[in-house]
């Protein structure tokens, strides 16, 4: 059977793993990125950088520029450069090659690094010091999307409480449940799906710890609300961590089993890519509001000197549009 699959041209191992568990795991989470992707496009088009910058401008973006930045200028350039850096390794591998399939879980972690290293660098500028773990960063982003209107949708998208009814924040509408596996999907139900998802994961893990701690089998009745009531929002960042460290230390096979086909790893990094470029662009919009010119002088340098001019498809045209390029 498998010889005379091959010689219609069909890919076996697609078709015996399609009804796996990893495919589906695939699938879920490529419904997630794409979910964020399709947010995107919703509020500011194919190509976003301006429209998103007049919606962060009617938010009061300038104002932000009232009060420079009073940290030292060489951290925020470091932090600059990290960011721009994490983001261009993500195209190592181009979109037609068929090594995207393993490179997609490798995207994941350089997306959160590019995200994370630019949002430290609006936190850094804003605040002239800057949280030096992955805890207190996720936790100020948190505090931030959740406490201020500076933020549009998907970014200003929270999961605020889990048990006994999930709870959201900055939606339009109340999500309504969808499958995991379905093929289509409203964006706001499937993003409101992966907030809740997150926020159940961390819960666990905060329940877990207490297990551990108290030399307990099962944990005490309600610990799990508990830990709910305690719990920051969770956000589209939570998110992005949580495929950050289920990248590093979780089972691979979701990719090499499950991604089936050339054109599911192809729409898993075009999501994983427009989501990266476009939040990006957002902390680059916050942080040229008070280091406009670090911000310049940084990208000149970088944008200068890459021999791959891949930062002139990705990074120059989203530095254009702030008028920094």
């Amino acid at each position: 059977m498998p010889d005379l699959l091959k010689s219609l041209g069909l890919d076996v191992y697609a078709l015996t793993d399609s009804d796996t568990d990893e495919a589906h795991t695939f699938t879920t989470y490529s419904g997630y990125w794409t979910a964020l992707m399709e947010h995107v496009h919703e509020e500011f088009g194919m190509f976003p950088y301006p429209n998103l910058l007049s919606d962060l401008q009617a938010r009061g973006l300038s104002k932000l520029a009232s009060k420079p930045a009073s940290c030292d200028e060489q951290p925020l350039r470091s932090l600059l450069l990290n960011a721009w850096s994490s983001e261009l390794a993500m195209y190592d591998v181009e979109l037609e090659n068929p090594r995207l399939w393993l490179s997609n879980q490798w995207a994941q972690v350089k997306a959160y690094y590019a995200n994370t290293r630019m949002a430290t660098a609006w936190l850094l500028a804003r605040d002239g010091k800057a949280p030096d773990n992955h805890a207190r960063l996720l936790r100020a982003i948190a505090a931030q999307v959740s406490g201020q209107s500076l933020y549009p949708p998907p970014w200003s998208l929270c999961c605020t409480r889990r048990y006994p009814a999930a709870k959201y924040s900055g939606f339009a509408r109340e999500p309504e449940a969808v499958s995991p596996l379905a093929t289509s999907t409203d964006c706001h139900d499937r993003t409101a799906m992966m907030l809740r998802t997150t926020r159940e994961r961390d819960i666990q893990r905060l329940v877990d710890v207490v297990k551990r701690n108290r030399r307990l089998r099962k944990a005490p009745n309600g610990e799990a609300a508990r830990q709910d009531e305690s719990l920051r929002p969770t956000t589209v960042f939570d998110f992005a961590w949580r495929m950050r460290h289920r990248s590093n230390y979780g089972d691979p096979a979701m990719f090499y089993v499950g991604t089936l086909t050339a054109e599911r790893a192809l729409e898993y990094a075009t999501a994983i890519r427009t989501v990266t470029g476009s939040t990006m662009f957002l902390f680059e919009a916050l942080v040229s509001q008070k280091a406009k010119g670090i911000v310049t002088e940084a990208a000149v340098h970088f944008t200068s000197r890459d021999r791959s001019k891949i930062a002139d498809e990705v990074i120059v045209p989203r530095l254009r549009v702030l008028g920094l390029i």
